[in-house]
């Protein structure tokens, strides 16, 4: 099929995994990056669009889909986060090519705590023929919209990025640790590191925005550095003897990307428990859940004196990824069934 595909599309970017992953399925795409130059005043400006819910349009994106639409026929366009795509310009398509399928996939949540930018796409919401939501709450929210036909989606991983990798002496000095957590501030995400802390327990850190917690003080000796992307996150999951997973309450995620890129990496995987982890992982076999910060603090007592059984975890959870099906393309092939 040809799809003309619309995202951000950044290295390391799950969305550009998903758009690789398109293209090895054999399809053609047309791809366009919705992120603006890296120039300062690029920079400056979307910042501000940004406060503004992306009501200006300084990339001229609009118009560039438009102008790909009348040059080119395409069976599907595929947008990823489309906060910047105008409701007006949606209509416009089909008034171009009334066959076309304009489909939506968010893996963030509109509605959540992190409302700021989404103004734009919610207005757009009616005007795409299906959306894709990463979470089951959004599906009666997205309805109420206006929204068409909503599918719920299952999160995945990259087998070219995600996977077991054999690292080198300096890559170990760099990345290995016992316990490790990659991911953004939270409140609760910081609190449960500090709790292990206190306990004894040194959590190596890589992420954002952690300068911002009341606990920095005693984390800061554990950070890293920022977020990590591509290899060198797989790296630093291939690092770990136990890969922490804390999922984003102010998404309310019961999934996220992480779920599925710690196990393909033959990591053991310590994550919070939740109805869709439990039903991707079996626990105690596959992946590990805790309850609380004593759970938690308990099993990662246990877990570090008993390497063999880790180890193995570490492997059924890989083996069963990919078994499963949890990568891009056979997730997107179910999609693209639901489409066509």
């Amino acid at each position: 099929m040809n799809i003309l595909y619309i995202g951000e599309l950044y290295q390391g970017s799950t969305c550009l995994m998903r758009m690789n992953a398109l293209k090895s399925l054999g399809h053609n795409l047309k791809c366009i990056d919705i992120l603006p130059g890296n120039s300062s005043l690029n920079k400056i400006l979307d910042r501000i669009n940004y406060r503004l819910d992306y009501r200006f349009d300084f990339e001229n994106l609009n118009n560039k889909i438009l102008k790909e639409i009348k040059n080119q026929y395409f069976d599907i366009i595929w947008i990823d986060k489309g906060k910047r795509v105008f409701p007006q310009t949606l209509k416009k398509i089909k008034s171009l090519n009334s066959s076309i399928k304009i489909v939506h996939i968010n893996p963030d949540d509109p509605f959540g705590k992190f409302k700021t930018g989404w103004k734009t796409f919610i207005k757009a919401i009616p005007f795409y023929d299906i959306h894709f939501v990463a979470r089951e709450v959004n599906v009666p929210e997205y309805k109420q919209l206006g929204a068409k036909i909503v599918y719920l989606y299952d999160r995945s991983f990259d087998p070219e990025i995600h996977k077991p990798i054999e690292l080198t002496k300096e890559e170990k000095k760099k990345y290995g640790c016992n316990v490790g957590f990659i991911g953004s501030w939270a409140v609760d995400r910081e609190k449960s590191i500090a709790f292990l802390i206190d306990n004894g327990i040194e959590v190596t850190v890589w992420g954002n925005d952690w300068q911002k917690g009341k606990h920095w003080n005693k984390i800061k000796k554990y950070w890293r550095g920022p977020s990590l992307k591509g290899i060198d996150y797989a790296k630093a999951i291939n690092g770990m003897e136990i890969a922490l997973h804390f999922l984003r309450k102010e998404n309310r995620d019961e999934q996220d990307s992480r779920t599925f890129e710690i196990p393909a990496c033959g990591t053991f995987m310590l994550a919070e428990r939740t109805r869709k982890h439990e039903e991707f992982f079996e626990d105690g076999k596959e992946a590990v859940f805790f309850d609380n910060n004593t759970d938690l603090l308990e099993k990662v007592i246990y877990y570090l004196q008993h390497p063999e059984e880790r180890i193995k975890i570490g492997k059924n959870g890989w083996q069963r990824s990919l078994r499963s099906g949890y990568c891009h393309s056979e997730r997107l092939k179910k999609l693209l069934q639901l489409i066509i």
